[in-house]
C-alpha cells in the first residue's frame, strides 16, 4: 500500500503537477514579554508600579510598562494591544480610579480574552481598593460606572467591563492598604 502512495507521488510529480510550496514565513514576532503591567498611572506611577517594574526587571524578567517600554512615535492603543497579545502574565493593579478610564477597561477585556484563548495567566493587585469593590463594582467602581453609562459609551462595551472586572477580581491576588 506504500509503494503505492510512493509511486502516485512520483507520478503526480512526472506530470507536471505544480509541486506544493509551504507558506510565506510570517514575520518574527517584535518581542515577547513575560509580565504586562495594567494600572492606572496618575493612582500608582512613581510609586507601587515603578517599585515593581524595577523589581521584576532586577529579576531579569520582561516586563511591558508604557512608560518604560514605548517609544516616541508608538501608536499607544496598538502598542499597548500588541503587548497584551504577547505577554505571558498580566499584572493587574486595580487601584481607586483604575474603573475611571477607559483605556484601563478596555485593556482589562483584552487581557480577559487573552487569558482565556491563550491561558495566560492574570494576576490582580488591588491598591487601596476592596476586592469586593472591584468585583461587585461598588464604592468608587460604582461611581466609575454612573459615570460611564451616562458618558453614552455602549451597552455592550459597558458589560465587556464589568464582566471583566468581575473575572479578574474573582483570581486569588494581593491586597495592599493605606500602611503598606
Amino acid at each position: 500500500m506504500a509503494k503505492d502512495a510512493s509511486s502516485s507521488l512520483q507520478q503526480n510529480l512526472s506530470i507536471g503537477l505544480p509541486p506544493t510550496t509551504p507558506p510565506p514565513p510570517r514575520p518574527p514576532l517584535l518581542s515577547h514579554y513575560d509580565v504586562f503591567l495594567s494600572f492606572r498611572g496618575e493612582d500608582v506611577r512613581g510609586k507601587f508600579v515603578d517599585h515593581l517594574y524595577s523589581r521584576l526587571r532586577g529579576l531579569k524578567i520582561n516586563v511591558f510598562m508604557d512608560s518604560k517600554t514605548m517609544s516616541r512615535g508608538d501608536v499607544i492603543e496598538k502598542s499597548i494591544l500588541t503587548a497584551i497579545e504577547r505577554s505571558r502574565v498580566f499584572v493587574v493593579l486595580f487601584s481607586s480610579r483604575y474603573a475611571d478610564s477607559m483605556w484601563c477597561l478596555d485593556e482589562l477585556v483584552k487581557i480577559t480574552r487573552c487569558a482565556k484563548r491563550k491561558g495566560h495567566v492574570a494576576m490582580p493587585v488591588f491598591f487601596h481598593v476592596s476586592p469586593d469593590d472591584v468585583a461587585g463594582q461598588t464604592g468608587v467602581y460604582e461611581e466609575a460606572f454612573v459615570n460611564h453609562e451616562k458618558g453614552g459609551f455602549k451597552k455592550k462595551r459597558v458589560e465587556n467591563w464589568r464582566k471583566a472586572l468581575i473575572a479578574v477580581a474573582g483570581i486569588s491576588g494581593w491586597c495592599f492598604g493605606e500602611n503598606e
